[in-house]
């Protein structure tokens, strides 16, 4: 048993150290140049454990991206301020998206560049923003509960305002301001504040 133990802990360092390898090369090389030798060669691990451990440069990717997410508690917005009222509840979201868009903009600003000619790639960012979509549904559903005048739209066109304005396109497109996620969480939160009210 407690060889099974150091084996499933040795294995998941391993996929620890791939994991963060493959952040290090997103963000400071070109797509090109992130392969799984490369992701390899930095992890100190063999091509096979990689591929062994994430089968393509795509589930690499995946796992990035997952890992990122899940380390910046983005899959828990909604759990993790479930016990604010709803328009705290925004401001948090806000702010919590903004910072993660922050400390991954150098992963990140690549990728969604690469999404309008790598149709894989766009799944990937399609699925997260899929996910983030339905936490900011769940919660405008909150806030038109708590407040039922605050709608100017119908909630599908108030949707899709929320999720452009908080998108990391529209972070990234911040420029000098996006350096400071506090400041970009005044101006993001402003927009999505005048769109729900």
């Amino acid at each position: 048993m407690k060889t099974d133990g150091r084996r499933a802990a040795s294995t998941a360092a391993t996929r620890h150290a791939i994991i963060e390898a493959g952040r290090e090369l997103l963000a400071t090389r070109e797509w090109r140049n992130f392969t799984l030798e490369a992701v390899a060669t930095s992890a100190g691990v063999t091509r096979v454990t990689v591929y062994n451990q994430m089968q393509s440069k795509y589930g690499l990717l995946d796992a990035v991206l997952t890992e990122l997410s899940e380390r910046a508690g983005m899959d828990q917005l909604l759990t993790n301020t479930s016990e604010l009222d709803a328009a705290a509840a925004r401001l948090a979201i806000v702010e919590q998206t903004c910072r993660f868009w922050h400390v991954e903009r150098d992963v990140l600003r690549p990728l969604f560049g690469l999404a309008a000619i790598d149709r894989e790639v766009a799944g990937m960012l399609a699925e997260r923003e899929q996910w983030r979509r339905n936490q900011w549904q769940r919660l405008i559903d909150r806030l038109v509960e708590e407040a039922p005048t605050i709608k100017p739209f119908d909630r599908p066109t108030l949707l899709d305002g929320v999720v452009a304005v908080t998108s990391f396109p529209t972070y990234d497109a911040l420029g000098d301001l996006a350096d400071d996620p506090a400041a970009a969480a005044k101006v993001i939160n402003h927009l999505v504040i005048s769109l729900t009210g």
